[in-house]
């Protein structure tokens, strides 16, 4: 009895950890385009006779979950699902900051100055994403005021 008490939980635990590790991996593969048009419309459906729900303007980043026959399901940063038309998507170089107040920093360090800080909602041009090393992930990112540093990936939507 103890046996199969034993068995059953080794094969919960191993349930448990490949489902995490397929979460961490889609998050990683996850793909990202941001609206190329002034405006773009968010449909409940994947067409334009479905309700209209939200309007994104350009430079917008999100994540696309499903695409059929011209049009995206797409997440945006808030985690809303809508649908756009393919026509209205572009490669992403921009990321949108998600945490109340970003910090962006001279180097791809905490410990070095910071050189702006941008609120939640701002959006900032992708310069280079950086590899994950021993000090975190981070991105290389340029606000359109010209300023430019690395800001946190767990600090932006659209990586």
């Amino acid at each position: 009895m103890r046996r199969a008490i034993a068995s059953t939980r080794r094969c919960a635990l191993t349930v448990v950890a490949c489902a995490a590790t397929a979460l961490a991996t889609s998050a990683a593969l996850a793909e990202f385009r941001q609206i190329s048009e002034n405006v773009a419309i968010g449909y409940e459906g994947p067409s334009a006779k479905a309700t209209r729900q939200f309007l994104y303007s350009r430079g917008t980043p999100l994540e696309v979950v499903v695409q059929i026959e011209g049009w995206v399901k797409v997440r945006d940063a808030q985690g809303t699902l809508a649908w756009v038309e393919k026509k209205v998507l572009a490669e992403r170089n921009t990321v949108l900051v998600k945490v109340p107040v970003a910090e962006v920093y001279a180097a791809p360090d905490a410990a070095s100055p910071i050189v702006f800080r941008a609120d939640n909602g701002v959006m900032l041009q992708l310069v280079a994403q950086q590899p994950t090393g021993t000090l975190g992930a981070w991105a290389q990112v340029r606000h359109r005021d010209g300023q430019s540093g690395y800001v946190r990936l767990d600090a932006v939507f659209g990586l």
